[in-house]
């Protein structure tokens, strides 16, 4: 989950980072209650990521679950991350691991096959860090190189509140409100700090504006997703209406998942 004060306030940052040291991301995709997150996006990065062997810069990768899934594979891949803890983990999994920043990327440039940003963007309430993010890692990819980056949707929040059966309740509400008119809650707790929400169009764009082609935006965990995460037993209905949802219904999901091409 890679960012680092540059326009960002620096206490939020700091308590980002906090947010995930104090936490274990390592453990949380191993649950069954995530199960179906982790399923859709390896299909998802399986679609889209050009054959192994390649060079795969992993920014903001967490803990190394994914970097060593795809080591496995037969990538080379190269993890950073702002929070030290995950870097460790990464470490201990054998991936080739430091501590950086999305928006500072200590890669060369035209040095990546592809780019994965599956934390960074959902961290980054202003827009300009977002855009900066998105320009490094548009920088560091080989013409013809793919960037894959994961957001929070915006509108799947109204399906969290309802797995939760959180829509009679006023204060839920309210927040259910500012986070889809936007995108942000101020005012909410540490994590609403540190989070922001897209919309799917709002997605498409950032990925244009940074000068990528051939931009897809599609649902993860789709329209019954925040239901699985309460009861895994939904696990396999859940991944088989994500997948034929994945376009119709990509705002229904907990998580989007973008692709675009850096133009030959």
């Amino acid at each position: 989950m890679l960012v680092s004060p540059v326009t960002a306030d620096a206490s939020v940052m700091a308590g980002m980072v906090d947010i995930y040291t104090l936490g274990d991301e390592d453990i949380r995709m191993t649950l069954d209650r995530n199960q179906v997150e982790w399923v859709r996006t390896c299909e998802l990065l399986a679609r889209w990521l050009p054959p192994a062997p390649g060079r795969v810069i992993d920014a903001g990768g967490g803990p190394g679950r994914q970097a060593r899934h795809l080591l496995d594979l037969g990538y080379e891949v190269t993890l950073y991350d702002i929070v030290p803890k995950h870097v460790d983990q990464a470490r201990a999994k054998g991936v080739p691991a430091q501590v950086g920043d999305a928006r500072r990327l200590p890669a060369g440039d035209e040095t990546a096959d592809a780019v994965l940003l599956l934390g960074p963007l959902y961290h980054l309430p202003d827009a300009a860090d977002r855009a900066q993010a998105l320009t490094e890692a548009s920088r560091v990819l080989r013409p013809g190189g793919v960037l894959v980056a994961a957001a929070l949707s915006r509108w799947g929040r109204v399906f969290v509140r309802a797995a939760a059966g959180e829509l009679g309740d006023p204060a839920r509400h309210r927040h259910t409100v500012a986070s889809m008119r936007h995108g942000h809650v101020e005012e909410g707790d540490g994590w609403d700090r540190v989070a922001y929400l897209h919309d799917t169009r709002e997605l498409e764009t950032e990925l244009r504006t940074a000068g990528l082609h051939h931009v897809q935006v599609v649902g993860v965990e789709g329209p019954t997703g925040a239901w699985a995460r309460r009861d895994p037993a939904l696990n396999a209905g859940a991944l088989e209406l994500a997948r034929v949802a994945e376009t119709a219904m990509a705002e229904a999901s907990i998580h989007l998942l973008a692709c675009g091409t850096k133009p030959a």
